[in-house]
């Protein structure tokens, strides 16, 4: 048993960190079923339809509008049992675009474990039931299509008859996925770089012009007052009416206007200043880390995509200027940051080198170990990226990992305690 253990411990301790975050979402999934995790924003957003017409966000809430006339059923339990699906779909390929790292137990924690990815949802419950999952999904898809090396027929299949259709979708449910189309593209570059040993070729992305008609749909579809109410009448059986009502009842423009007003009229320097940590703490670590990699030929791209997936990638960055939640902006980044560098094929001789000399290093050993416990047990990403008034927001710096595990400790004791025996009690 020890010898099957040390030779396979790497492969134990990858299943490990994701059996972790997977026990974190059956928790809070287990409860949703029964009752609304954080404030009513999230939920009230899925309840969105075209009873008063076609408007932006309207397709999930339209979705289940049908269906509940046919078969009456609970709105937490509809869109439980989909987020269920949908968060372990992007905990899996999440899982199969890592493996190739499984070797490197401190790169892994960090990544698998940080509060700006795949826990973001958990750590604030606001958030929990978010359309984001679905744009973060479109893209690990992609990552996990090209990661599994196929050919440019396929590739093309996928990209015209699954990937396109599921962004169409995408930018009906949100039309936060037009800001990320980008690194699609960056994606599809990539691969044809890869496979055809190509160098940088817009050829190969004329195909997204097709995404443009959806884009331009949800650009020309405004909001109302009129359309608010009905939309309301529609989901007060369901307990709940639009949040941010005056943002929805305009189009793009009263969204940047608001953009405006709320920044500069209602907060402080210190609300950009723990905006700046969370930036810092969020995309710009894993930017530094991933292109020193690059920097270093640790990670292989085509030159021609070195001197320009910044350029690809940047109108994405413009989401920071629009939306007022950006700790969700910086999630979401981060997350298509990550997928696009994990995609990139490894010196795996000199990655090991590289790490070896962190371990023969005092200082840089013991600094990464006590950067990472701080990183992963003393700080969140919150909804509003530490913007007073986003999602009941007070600090950035709270317990965050060993807390969790000391919930789902809680709540097995208390299962056992109330349904199978009768533990010891703490009396105090």
């Amino acid at each position: 048993m020890k010898t099957y253990i040390f030779k396979n411990f790497n492969n134990i301790y990858y299943n490990f960190l994701f059996i972790i975050i997977s026990i974190f979402f059956l928790t809070k999934l287990s409860f949703s079923y029964h009752e609304i995790l954080g404030d009513k924003w999230a939920y009230s957003n899925l309840l969105i339809n075209y009873s008063a017409g076609f408007v932006r966000r309207g397709l999930f809430g339209e979705l289940f509008i049908n269906i509940n006339d046919f078969f009456d059923i609970s709105p937490l339990y509809f869109f439980t049992t989909i987020f269920f699906v949908a968060y372990f779909l992007q905990i899996y390929f999440f899982y199969r675009i890592l493996e190739k790292y499984k070797n490197y137990k401190l790169f892994l924690t960090f990544i698998i474990l940080s509060p700006v990815l795949l826990l973001f949802s958990i750590y604030d419950l606001n958030t929990f039931l978010s359309k984001d999952v679905f744009i973060n999904l479109s893209i690990l898809f992609h990552a996990y299509i090209v990661n599994k090396k196929v050919n440019t027929k396929n590739y093309n299949r996928i990209l015209y008859f699954m990937l396109f259709p599921i962004l169409t979708l995408n930018l009906m449910n949100h039309e936060n996925q037009a800001f990320f189309i980008p690194f699609h593209i960056l994606i599809t570059l990539y691969f044809f770089s890869n496979s055809k040993k190509e160098k940088y070729n817009l050829k190969y992305i004329k195909p997204y012009i097709a995404l443009l008609v959806p884009i331009l749909i949800l650009l020309g579809t405004s909001g109302s007052w009129e359309k608010l109410y009905i939309i309301n009448d529609s989901i007060k059986e369901f307990g709940t009416t639009l949040p941010n009502p005056n943002q929805f009842a305009g189009n793009f423009n009263l969204a940047i206007g608001g953009f405006v007003k709320w920044h500069f009229f209602y907060h402080d320097v210190y609300d950009f200043l723990r905006l700046f940590l969370c930036f810092t703490l969020s995309i710009f670590i894993i930017y530094i880390f991933f292109d020193y990699l690059i920097q270093k030929k640790i990670l292989r791209i085509d030159k021609s995509l070195i001197q320009r997936y910044l350029i690809i990638i940047s109108p994405s960055f413009t989401i920071l200027f629009i939306m007022l939640d950006h700790g969700r902006s910086l999630h979401m980044l981060s997350l298509h940051v990550v997928t696009f560098y994990l995609l990139l094929e490894i010196d795996t001789n000199m990655l090991k080198k590289l790490f070896s000399n962190i371990r023969k290093n005092y200082f840089s050993y013991n600094f990464s170990i006590l950067f990472i416990i701080f990183y992963l047990n003393f700080w969140y990403l919150p909804q509003g990226g530490g913007f007073n008034g986003v999602g009941g927001f007070t600090s950035i710096f709270k317990g965050t990992l060993f807390s969790e595990f000391l919930n789902v400790f809680l709540i097995v004791f208390n299962f056992i305690d109330y349904e199978l025996i009768n533990l010891p009690r703490i009396i105090i």
